[in-house]
């Protein structure tokens, strides 16, 4: 489980974003990750107790259903499944720009695929089902074995940039640490926390793990490496930049992503740094990195659509288990499928980097449930004194007031566009699938996204001011965002819960009913 975390962290987030985030604020992007395992520690808190109490696959896309009902989950749910939806197909656009490098036919000016782009992203799309197809022992495995090659690779890249280039001056010289001020500290925030993201395909795989009781440590553990890891690659960027052979004045940190030209950074560093190892292991890193990634967030989002199913949402043959290699089979095509299509073909902006904005904005909508959902539990005298985590009392406001930030940080026009398929997708499903309980209980929910978008409409300057007024500076958001999602969003999150743990027959009764959990049901 901690290697699955690892290598599932490692992906083009970690290459394509630290650019951005240099580009974006200078050496102010190693602190962005630190405030990001800050933020997300907090979140990986709430999974390390929730995993516990509900071991399921897909579990943190579940927790909801107990606690609220099932009109607060299906939101939890679509804000959950489009994060999974997009970011295989998001590796799979790395590896492109990565072939880009060698052959500049496979993507636009903007970095968009070209056709033979998107034909090499289906196929490339395809080949990662094999690695979940049998069983999840082979997919522990091949994580394994394939995460221990990737780290040895990505280290060498990032440190041999470090070591061989090292102009330290990159960290002081250009305007000092803070080059351009706490705003772009902000924005570059989503960059940073779709990266620390991965932690969430542990509990998704909880109910096929035998030892629940390591769950916590794997978290902490993945979450202390992604820091550590994650800021060396900062390094890598600030301290292996060649200015003059990039064509750029020394400081001008605004001109590196638009030198790389949507080629994968890493290689083209790695050539400048004139030692052929570092410009091998980084071709290695950019191939390889993003296509574990991809196959291990198919796995994990194949859960979430498992789940889906076993709520009720979608039609109950996506619930159901392969009996050759136990694994939800109709789900991973239909989630492989329905990830492609949505990402390649309705997304506004098919670049990287609009895509990880996207995702995050999702991903954190619905992230925000989960430490409301952990103190409901609590409440409903679900959890057991042992599985409890220290000091979630305090924790857990500043978890819904931290994410709920990282969605305002998404900005314009990422986080209208989630929200736009999250209620496209609850409409359609509710109605569909006839969901009737915690309409009520729901109302928290939507008052908190329908304040964060706007938020973000009213206070991002000069990013929607032809559309919108703006109210608010981008400060003044960040912290009007900050207090009304702590003070406000938690507090009417905890209220609206369900005094007693909700339990359907049709919904919610299957985690009791599967093989040796008569013995977990006694135990609560």
């Amino acid at each position: 489980m901690l290697m699955i975390g690892l290598v599932g962290s490692f992906g083009n987030g970690a290459l394509f974003g630290t650019v951005v985030m240099v580009a974006g604020a200078g050496p102010e992007a190693i602190l962005a990750f630190v405030l990001g395992a800050i933020i997300y520690s907090s979140i990986g808190f709430s999974y390390m107790e929730l995993s516990k109490v509900y071991p399921e696959a897909g579990g943190p896309t579940r927790y909801t259903i107990y606690t609220h009902g099932r009109w607060t989950n299906i939101i939890n749910a679509l804000s959950d499944i489009i994060w999974y939806i997009f970011i295989p197909p998001i590796e799979v656009i790395a590896i492109i720009a990565g072939l880009n490098y060698f052959d500049p036919v496979f993507l636009t000016v903007t970095g968009a695929p070209t056709y033979l782009g998107v034909g090499i992203g289906l196929a490339l799309m395809l080949a990662l089902i094999p690695f979940n197809y049998y069983g999840v022992k082979q997919f522990g495995q091949a994580s394994l074995y394939s995460g221990v090659v990737k780290l040895f690779f990505y280290l060498s890249m990032s440190l041999g940039l470090i070591f061989i280039v090292f102009d330290y001056k990159d960290l002081y010289a250009y305007h000092g640490l803070f080059p351009y001020g706490p705003t772009a500290l902000f924005a570059i925030m989503p960059y940073a926390m779709y990266d620390f993201g991965a932690i969430r395909v542990i509990p998704d795989l909880a109910e096929e793990t035998n030892m629940t009781d390591k769950l916590p440590r794997a978290i902490g553990l993945v979450i202390l490496f992604e820091t550590l890891i994650y800021i060396s690659v900062a390094f890598a960027v600030l301290m292996g930049t060649h200015w003059s052979l990039l064509g750029i004045i020394p400081g001008h940190f605004n001109q590196l992503t638009p030198a790389f030209h949507g080629d994968n950074p890493f290689f083209i560093l790695g050539k400048q740094s004139g030692v052929l190892y570092v410009f091998i292991a980084a071709v290695i890193t950019g191939v390889l990195a993003p296509f574990v990634t991809g196959y291990i967030y198919l796995g994990s989002g194949t859960r979430v659509l498992f789940s889906m199913g076993r709520s009720g949402y979608i039609s109950k043959s996506l619930k159901s288990i392969d009996s050759k290699h136990s694994i939800p089979l109709v789900s991973l095509i239909i989630f492989a499928a329905v990830g492609t299509f949505l990402v390649f073909v309705t997304a506004p902006d098919p670049s990287i980097y609009t895509f990880i904005d996207d995702a995050t904005a999702a991903g954190y909508i619905g992230l925000i449930a989960t430490p409301i959902a952990l103190i409901v539990s609590r409440r409903q005298g679900i959890t057991k004194k042992g599985d409890m985590v220290r000091g979630m009392n305090i924790i857990a406001p500043l978890a819904t007031g931290a994410s709920g930030l990282i969605v305002f940080w998404t900005g314009w026009p990422s986080e209208p566009y989630a929200v736009i398929l999250i209620a496209a997708g609850a409409v359609i499903f509710g109605i569909w699938s006839k969901v009737k309980i915690g309409a009520k209980n729901a109302l928290w929910y939507v008052f908190f996204i329908g304040f964060v978008t706007f938020m973000v409409a009213t206070s991002h300057d000069g990013l929607t001011s032809a559309v919108f007024p703006q109210f608010f500076g981008y400060l003044e958001g960040t912290l009007i965002t900050f207090l009304v999602c702590t003070l406000l969003v938690y507090p009417l999150g905890v209220l609206s819960g369900f005094k007693k743990q909700f339990i359907h027959k049709d919904f919610t009764e299957e985690l009791y009913t599967k093989k040796g959990a008569e013995e977990w049901k006694e135990s609560q």
